[in-house]
């Protein structure tokens, strides 16, 4: 209310307005900011009707923001994932069919004709295969892993090629749900992809083109360069000199750093001129010539720099028994940039055609010493086989990778060693009999007894004869140490002609153009070379039986590959199975069938991963829903508005403001002479 202080008797008129008024105005704000309270429901309205409050407000309404956006990501990654479970269903079910028309096509009871129509129901699952593969949901092809916005899988030239990649799609669904709400299809029916993995250490030299960070040396991979400091002592006098090498790249620019920082600083220091004193030797840094007299050494300027570079511990001098002083290896890793001519492996490389097989597709490539890797991977890309060379992880060897499902790979010579020096041929000496025949191996007959007299019979454990031109014949017994690799296995094969009297006019060998093991036979006969299976199977697995024969002088029998590269999938096996079924091969369907198992169980744990990640999604949009309805409840008791009490208070403000207006309007009038 309006009053003037009791301790003033007497007091100017306008004190006494200005008193009035500032009650009035001071009622009147209080009573408006009362009436926007009951008018809006809200106690806070602007910051300085509760400065804490408003605080803790926006911290609330900031947390209920981001739950608002969690839950809408919650949301959507559990109805994709409701339907990436759906999806891979529908993968078990049709493989669980296909398995099923599998078993029913093994036996007497078929003939070609139920095979044929049951290749048309087998043709119809891989098409839904297919299209569950290439299933979205909310905007997302669900098997694409990262690659969300790409078709999975595509047809490729009658088999099928994956272009997603990544492990999935991560969303924010807040701490502790970081699950991926997409697979690769891999995750789902097997390996999309399968290479031939190399077998040569191709050793890279160091270049001036060489990258540090390629560099594997005794400072670690990839070290980073700071200062070097370089030590000229010309017998009476020590001058050092720091290279700062922090800013460079490549080694060459590293290696004319160095040299040009000895040259000013003692010019009779290096021999020669300018840049030939310091280069390269295969992995090494080198000095080439220094002046009469000179000693220079290299210690680090703090960080390991010298070291990283392979000079620490070396001191060059002219008393060295060469022109050339090494420093430590470097290892530089093979890269997309790096020059066949720049490999230095323990065989040297030879440069000529390479064939590259897939399906019943090919396409050669002609490599040459100042071809890169790159290069060679975009020649291989152009034959557009489905087929993908890539730099090994190791950073040692290059691969050779099989895209396309359904279709069997091989990487042949064609007259040259360009890919076995390489080490990418998919028929090598050094390849494991392991990976013959889809992984199956060869089966040799080892250990066999005589049913009746329970004792080793040799006789049961040859695998195969050979019969030459002339008619002459010898067999081969093969056993477990046999099948160390294909060199192991040829050199049996022409041991065993060699302890039979043929060793010259009998070999085994790969041939210097295509893929397969090679028999050759310079008898002169007039027959054929022809192998007979014995015992086991290996005349089969080797391929033997149904190779390619060429008669002449000399007689040549070439057996089809059996260690081309397969993609291991579910794809690969609908398509086998139906090829099988078309051309009424029993065997082919019954290992259609027991890859099926494999492809089956794969499924089934993603599906079970799947369901795992849906369930922590479900958690969390619970856990979640309880947050906000805490944080809401805390801001409704920091803003809401008490309306009985605002009430009552709007009642006393009303109340106040009329006794001030009165108050005023009774102290207006008043003079001095009213004290009178």
């Amino acid at each position: 209310m309006s009053a003037i202080p009791s301790n003033l008797s007497r007091v100017p008129n306008l004190l006494t307005s200005r008193v009035t008024q500032q009650g009035i105005v001071s009622s009147q704000t209080a009573l408006l900011r009362v009436q926007n309270q009951l008018a809006t429901s809200k106690r806070i309205s602007i910051t300085s009707d509760d400065p804490v409050g408003a605080s803790l407000l926006t911290v609330l309404q900031a947390r209920l923001m981001a739950a608002e956006q969690r839950e809408r990501n919650l949301s959507h990654a559990s109805s994709t994932l409701g339907s990436l479970d759906e999806a891979l269903g529908t993968l078990y079910e049709s493989g669980q069919e296909a398995k099923d028309v599998a078993a029913s096509q093994i036996g007497i009871g078929s003939d070609a004709a139920t095979r044929r129509s049951q290749g048309v129901v087998v043709s119809s699952l891989l098409d839904g295969v297919v299209a569950a593969l290439n299933r979205k949901a909310n905007g997302l092809h669900i098997f694409s892993g990262e690659r969300t916005g790409a078709l999975p899988v595509e047809s490729f030239f009658g088999g099928y090629r994956y272009q997603g990649g990544g492990e999935g799609l991560r969303t924010d669904l807040g701490d502790g749900v970081d699950v991926p709400i997409t697979i690769g299809a891999d995750q789902a029916v097997g390996a999309l992809s399968a290479r031939v993995r190399g077998d040569v250490d191709l050793n890279p030299l160091l270049t001036a083109n060489t990258r540090v960070g390629d560099l594997r040396g005794p400072g670690g991979e990839g070290a980073a360069l700071s200062t070097l400091t370089v030590t000229i002592d010309d017998g009476s006098t020590q001058t050092n000199v720091n290279v700062d090498l922090s800013t460079l790249d490549r080694m060459g620019d590293i290696a004319g750093a160095i040299e040009s920082a000895i040259r000013q600083t003692d010019p009779a220091a290096l021999g020669g001129a300018f840049p030939s004193a310091i280069g390269f030797s295969t992995e090494r840094l080198s000095i080439g010539s220094i002046g009469a007299g000179y000693t220079i050494t290299f210690t680090d300027g703090g960080d390991g720099t010298a070291r990283s570079l392979g000079l620490d511990s070396f001191s060059y001098t002219t008393a060295a028994p060469v022109s050339t002083n090494p420093g430590a290896a470097l290892n530089p890793r093979v890269t997309g940039r790096t020059q066949l001519g720049d490999l230095n492996p323990a065989t040297p490389l030879v440069y000529g055609d390479i064939v590259f097989r897939n399906g019943g597709r090919n396409g050669t490539v002609t490599t040459s010493a100042t071809m890169t890797i790159d290069e060679l991977a975009e020649a291989v890309s152009r034959l557009n086989l489905g087929v993908r060379v890539e730099v090994d992880g190791a950073g040692d060897t290059i691969n050779v990778v099989n895209e396309v499902s359904g279709f069997r790979m091989s990487v042949e010579e064609a007259g040259s060693l360009a890919a076995t020096r390489l080490g990418i041929r998919s028929l090598a000496g050094t390849t494991k009999p392991t990976a013959f025949n889809d992984g199956r191996g060869i089966r040799i007959a080892d250990g066999n007894v005589n049913p009746i007299s329970g004792l080793p019979d040799p006789n049961r454990n040859v695998d195969f004869r050979v019969t030459l031109t002339d008619g002459s014949t010898f067999d081969v017994d093969l056993v477990p140490a046999d099948l160390a690799d294909v060199n192991a296995l040829i050199a049996r094969i022409n041991g065993e002609a060699a302890a039979a009297g043929y060793g010259a006019v009998f070999a085994a060998s790969l041939p210097a153009s295509g893929s397969g093991i090679q028999f050759s036979d310079t008898s002169g006969g007039a027959g054929s070379l022809t192998i007979t299976s014995l015992n086991g199977q290996a005349a089969a697995d080797l391929g033997l039986l149904d190779g390619t024969y060429t008669g002449g002088p000399t007689a040549t029998l070439l057996s089809s590959d059996r260690a081309r590269v397969r993609v291991d999938s579910l794809l690969s096996t609908l398509i086998e199975l139906r090829e099988s079924l078309n051309s009424n091969d029993e065997s082919g369907i019954a290992f259609a069938g027991e890859r099926l198992e494999t492809d089956l169980e794969t499924a089934l744990q993603a599906r079970a991963k799947v369901g795992a990640q849906a369930s922590r999604v479900d958690d969390a949009v619970e856990r979640l829903e309880d947050t906000v309805l805490l944080d809401q409840s805390i801001k409704s008791q920091i803003q809401d508005l008490d309306v009985i009490e605002a009430a009552s208070l709007f009642s006393l403000l009303q109340t106040q403001l009329q006794a001030g207006l009165q108050a005023a309007a009774a102290i207006r009038p008043l003079s001095l002479l009213s004290f009178l």
